[in-house]
C-alpha cells in the first residue's frame, strides 16, 4: 500500500508528451502532471501525474518517464538526476506557462507518494537544493475539490497538438 501526502500551495496543471515514436506508427503517450510544493518554505517539491487511464499510457510512472529521458545535466543517472529533471519539469511549466495550462494560485491537493528523493543536488556545484528544492515527492496527485479535479482532468482538452503528434498519421 503506498503512503500519501497532502497539503494546500499553488498547483500547476500542464499536458505532458512522455513517449512517441519516431517512426510515427505507435501511439502518442500523454499525460497530465501537476507540479506543488511543500515543507518549510516550499523546500519540497511534489509533482504527480493527474490519473487519466482514458489516455494512451497516461499514467506513467514518472520516475521512468524522467528515466527514458536520461537526464545528462544532473549526475550519474539515478534518483537524484531523475528527480532533479522531475523538479525542473514543473518548475519551468510554472515559470513559462503555456495556452491550456491550469494555474491555481492555492489548492489542496493529496499525493500517493511512489518515491521520495532528498538532498537534491546539481551536478558539479555545492548547491544545495534545485530550482529551490532540496526534496522532491513523485506519484499520482488528486486536487481535493472536485471542480477543480475535473477542470486539471480537461487540460488535454484545450492543448494542441504537439509537432510530434502533428507529424503522426491519422
Amino acid at each position: 500500500m503506498a503512503r500519501g501526502i497532502s497539503g494546500t500551495s499553488q498547483v500547476t496543471v500542464f499536458p505532458l508528451l512522455h513517449r512517441w515514436s519516431e517512426l510515427h506508427t505507435a501511439p502518442m503517450g500523454r499525460c497530465i502532471v501537476a507540479y506543488a510544493s511543500t515543507g518549510e518554505g516550499g523546500g519540497e517539491a511534489v509533482i504527480g501525474v493527474i490519473p487519466r487511464p482514458d489516455l494512451v499510457d497516461g499514467t506513467p510512472t514518472l520516475m521512468d518517464v524522467a528515466a527514458r529521458h536520461a537526464p545528462s545535466g544532473y549526475g550519474p543517472q539515478g534518483p537524484n538526476a531523475f528527480g532533479s529533471w522531475l523538479t525542473c519539469l514543473g518548475w519551468s511549466a510554472r515559470v513559462t506557462p503555456k495556452p491550456g495550462q491550469l494555474a491555481v494560485p492555492s489548492a489542496a491537493w493529496e499525493l500517493d507518494l511512489h518515491q521520495t528523493v532528498r538532498n537534491l543536488q546539481p551536478q558539479g556545484t555545492t548547491a544545495k537544493s534545485v530550482y529551490g528544492h532540496h526534496t522532491v515527492h513523485v506519484g499520482h496527485l488528486m486536487l481535493t475539490d472536485p471542480a477543480l479535479m475535473a477542470e486539471a482532468e480537461r487540460v488535454l482538452d484545450t492543448t494542441s497538438l504537439s509537432v510530434m503528434e502533428q507529424l503522426q498519421p491519422a
